[in-house]
């Protein structure tokens, strides 16, 4: 991405307004789709979280300098990224439920994804291209928006963090419950199994 083009840096926020809607979307999905409560409400509140940042990202995106963009044109501006929310969708949307036993392994997926995403944002902002949005801004509005910009973006980047430790907790909930549906189980003990075997009897 060419950092100081104000086009290229419009067109990457508008992406990043169709890529957090689409998390949005996945998580919405999966919270539909899992049974238990608890997972379900924590998968709710990144969803819920991730249509704010999208909301957020789309209030900068309006305020530069207008582009033509399709959400389709986003897979080569986002990248790797981009492909990963879309492949999670594609999984979740074929599935009719979340069955208990995957969500242990589905956790540690979506928090890689997760760091993905607050590390793209993180470089975003050391690259200091907030600078060059907040000018931008401020020749179409004549406001100076610069320190606005840096506490929406750090306010996300703690979001995705937080997003991180919320799927830790519901991997260790779901890992917990494993084991105490483990030690929960009757135990069964067999005898010898020679004393299985009937005697033959002796008189025909």
């Amino acid at each position: 991405m060419d950092n100081r083009d104000p086009r290229v840096l419009t067109q990457f926020m508008h992406c990043l307004t169709f890529l957090e809607n689409n998390l949005y979307l996945l998580y919405k999905d999966l919270a539909d789709k899992v049974e238990m409560p608890l997972v379900k409400s924590l998968m709710l509140e990144i969803s819920l979280d991730s249509r704010k940042h999208s909301i957020l990202f789309k209030g900068v995106a309006d305020s530069m300098p207008k582009v033509d963009l399709k959400a389709k044109d986003c897979p080569k501006k986002i990248g790797e990224t981009w492909n990963k929310v879309e492949a999670f969708r594609s999984e979740i949307s074929a599935k009719e439920t979340i069955p208990e036993e995957s969500l242990s392994a589905l956790s540690e997926k979506l928090a890689v994804l997760e760091s993905m995403i607050g590390e793209e944002y993180y470089v975003f902002v050391q690259l200091k291209t907030l600078q060059l949005m907040a000018k931008e801004i401020k020749q179409l509005y004549n406001v100076d928006l610069e320190s606005n910009l840096q506490k929406i973006f750090a306010k996300i980047i703690s979001d995705e963090e937080h997003h991180r430790e919320i799927l830790q907790r519901i991997r260790e909930l779901i890992e917990s419950k494993t084991q105490k549906d483990a030690d929960n189980a009757p135990k069964v003990s067999f005898q010898n199994p020679d004393s299985w075997r009937r005697q033959l009897p002796t008189n025909y």
